[in-house]
């Protein structure tokens, strides 16, 4: 009889896992359900970005980032793929000599200093998104927290991107999406459009 009752307790322990795993990504399912949602009800009652005449709202407002090399100039622009897969320009290329001081466009943590396919890379996160920079070198350790238009990092190491005259800016969010980072750079204000 005690052998049957562990196999039993074994059994329940079991469905006990499942059940709860079944319920975290249910959790997570309609978390992503209902951010979905609230994007697409935003666009459809006709919610948009005001950005003319932000600084003389109420409270005026600030772009949501800053530009990682301070003084830059965007030489390439974001180009989305039609699909993930597909080749595009999943960032924006700025202008900056080797050695260029690289500031943290958003508060955040260094998620990644390495090398990916002999690149030099720094990435941090802010919120869901992932910030990435090449070529980009910290001294910085993985889990350090960095502040908005403070130093990250420095613009060196190896890359094949632009032939070390600038520095590429990615924004990823989840499912691989890249977004386009000038679009952080803006002053925004969430309004109603009529």
């Amino acid at each position: 009889m005690g052998h049957h009752d562990e196999q039993l307790r074994a059994r329940r322990a079991r469905r006990r896992r499942r059940f709860e795993a079944m319920r975290g990504r249910r959790r997570l399912n309609a978390l992503v359900a209902t951010s979905t949602l609230i994007v697409a009800a935003a666009t459809t009652i006709g919610v948009g970005m005001h950005t003319t005449d932000c600084a003389y709202a109420d409270g005026g407002c600030t772009p949501a980032m800053v530009l990682p090399v301070k003084g830059g100039v965007i030489m390439s622009p974001f180009d989305e793929p039609a699909q993930v897969w597909l080749a595009g320009h999943r960032g924006v290329d700025i202008a900056a000599a080797e050695g260029a001081t690289l500031v943290a466009p958003a508060d955040g943590t260094i998620s990644f200093a390495g090398k990916v396919g002999g690149k030099s890379v720094v990435s941090i996160v802010h919120g869901a998104w992932t910030l990435t920079f090449e070529p980009a070198v910290t001294t910085l350790a993985v889990g350090a927290k960095v502040s908005r238009g403070r130093p990250l990092g420095t613009m060196s190491g190896s890359s094949d991107h632009c032939d070390g005259t600038c520095v590429h800016w990615g924004i990823r969010m989840a499912a691989r999406k890249y977004v386009d980072p000038e679009r952080w750079l803006r002053p925004q204000r969430i309004v109603l459009v009529e």
